[in-house]
């Protein structure tokens, strides 16, 4: 009986050792945590789906993102029952890109990227611009653009598709009789927008420019309101606002307390207008007449200060957006500027109106499936966060010191019997 107890234990110990052979081979030839590169994952993937059984463990040294199709593969992996981890020093990077609501087009490109770092944006034709992120993010204004556009940080690319449209509708101008309301309504004219106008000339007399129509969105697709003459159509431009409309005031326009719902604060004392006009100088944006907007309301977004005064703010009034300007008489700087003023102001004047006007989307009635502007947030999502290279150390060396120590106890007791039943023998 001892003697066949001894030869169990043997094999036993033979049996242990050998299991420990193979699991050292086998980790040699798939290691649950061998490191691949991001180059390599496709090759490691189509080779892994021709396997019978995945491999227990992946793990992933990254210097670029993986495309979506093979983040989607890896989580596929994760999801069977594979520990997929990944490591590397990657850039988070998110873009989006949208029609400008102007008559000229354009496509305004956002690009959230870490503070510093080289923004290189490009569309199917060829790099369009290369920017330094500041303040967490870049911007863009293109006049136009070829197929999809992809943004590279370091090792991260996101791209986005822009394939819808926007659908215009006409400006409506409401101001006295004077320069500002002519030049405005001449201003965004030139840029391309249909304008009508309800001019007051005197107390109950008013001169319309274009068909006189119900202010909504179904016709306009923006307000500008210049002065006291758009006092009768207040509450009108209120409702148009909520229902999704845009509206720009002008500082007079802005200190009418039926304008209260809409402006975005109160509005200050005017500069001098001598400052408008410098001895031996021309006109320009920065020497205009300010009426600073004081005391902003909660929801309001600052857009330009001049010094320590806020010269421009917008916010939300139900679906649509109203734009307080501190500017007074823009129509000198058009007068009164240098060779480019009248270009810079009518630019000017679009860009007010294009950033509130409602402009609903055109559907091009094509679904495409290549936007992958937020590649971070992809890879998190189909295999979560990144592992620390410390962590994925520290547990392999925790795993070998356990193996390594298993491997001696078993040796030794090895030993110990064979040295046993040698002792036996001589006796």
């Amino acid at each position: 009986m001892r003697v066949r107890f001894e030869q169990i234990l043997r094999g036993i110990v033979i049996a242990a050792l050998g299991v420990m052979l193979w699991q050292s081979l086998f980790k040699q030839s798939n290691p649950p945590g061998q490191r691949l590169t991001a180059r390599s994952v496709s090759g490691a993937l189509a080779k892994w789906s021709a396997l019978a059984q995945a491999p227990s463990g992946i793990h992933v040294q990254l210097d670029s993102v993986p495309s979506a199709l093979e983040r989607s593969w890896l989580g596929a992996l994760a999801g069977a029952g594979s520990s997929v981890t990944w490591s590397g020093d990657l850039a988070p990077v998110m873009m989006d890109a949208q029609p400008v609501a102007s008559p000229t087009g354009g496509t305004k490109v956002l690009v959230a990227a870490p503070s510093e770092s080289s923004v290189e944006v490009s569309d199917e034709i060829g790099v369009i611009d290369t920017v330094r992120a500041q303040n967490a993010g870049a911007a863009l204004s293109l006049s136009s653009i070829a197929g999809h556009l992809t943004t590279r940080v370091k090792g991260s690319i996101a791209s986005k598709v822009q394939s819808d449209s926007i659908a215009l509708h006409r400006v409506l101008v409401i101001g006295g009789a004077g320069w500002e309301s002519k030049f405005v309504a001449a201003a965004l004219e030139e840029e391309g927008w249909k304008v009508d106008a309800f001019i007051r000339v005197a107390p109950g007399v008013d001169v319309t420019q274009g068909s006189a129509a119900v202010i909504d969105t179904s016709r306009y697709s923006a307000v500008v309101a210049l002065d006291g003459a758009a006092s009768p159509y207040a509450n009108r431009i209120v409702e148009f606002a909520r229902s999704g409309g845009g509206v720009v005031l002008a500082p007079r326009a802005a200190s009418l307390d039926a304008m209260a719902d809409l402006r975005a604060g109160a509005v200050g004392r005017s500069t001098s207008e001598d400052r408008a006009i410098p001895s031996g100088g021309s006109v320009s944006l920065a020497t205009l007449a300010l009426s600073p907007i004081t005391s902003l309301r909660g929801d309001v977004v600052p857009l330009e200060r001049r010094g320590g005064a806020v010269a421009i703010a917008a916010r939300r009034i139900g679906a649509g957006r109203a734009l307080q300007v501190g500017y007074d008489d823009t129509w000198r700087w058009r007068m009164g500027g240098g060779d480019g003023s009248v270009h810079d102001h009518r630019a000017w004047w679009t860009g007010l109106v294009s950033r509130v006007a409602y402009a609903p989307p055109v559907r091009s009635g094509t679904t495409t499936t290549s936007t992958d502007n937020a590649p971070m947030i992809g890879l998190f999502a189909a295999i979560g966060p990144r592992t620390p290279t410390s962590t994925m150390t520290n547990l392999s060396g925790k795993r070998s010191d356990l193996m390594a120590w298993l491997f001696v106890l078993l040796s030794l007791g090895l030993i110990g019997e064979v040295a046993s039943r040698r002792l036996r023998g001589s006796l």
